[in-house]
């Protein structure tokens, strides 16, 4: 029985990196991440979803969505989750040999 890695298999079944739909895969993955921490921060600081909503100004249904991964996260919404929770986030820009950190 051959071995295969994960790489080898998501090149196979989802495309090789740079394709439109690795792209994708590797966004929706990057997004549930995000999402699962979320979840997980809020329960370590024993937090409700309304709760959290509250303290960022969107409903409990908004946070559950957040939450699943299934709501499109902008850049300032991550960040007021984050800060509610007492928590950091940086995003960073590669271009070429330059690198920008946000925190």
């Amino acid at each position: 029985m051959e071995t295969i890695s994960h790489e080898k298999l998501v090149d196979k079944y989802i495309g090789k990196k740079g394709t439109p739909n690795r792209l994708a895969y590797e966004q929706e993955l990057q997004m549930d991440v995000i999402a699962y921490k979320i979840k997980e921060l809020r329960k370590n600081r024993n937090l409700t979803q309304e709760e959290l909503g509250n303290l960022i100004g969107k409903d409990k249904t908004q946070i559950s969505k957040i939450e699943k991964g299934t709501r499109n996260l902008t850049i300032s919404t991550i960040l007021e989750i984050m800060n509610a929770l007492n928590a950091k986030f940086k995003f960073r820009i590669e271009i070429n040999e330059d690198i920008i950190e946000l925190t």
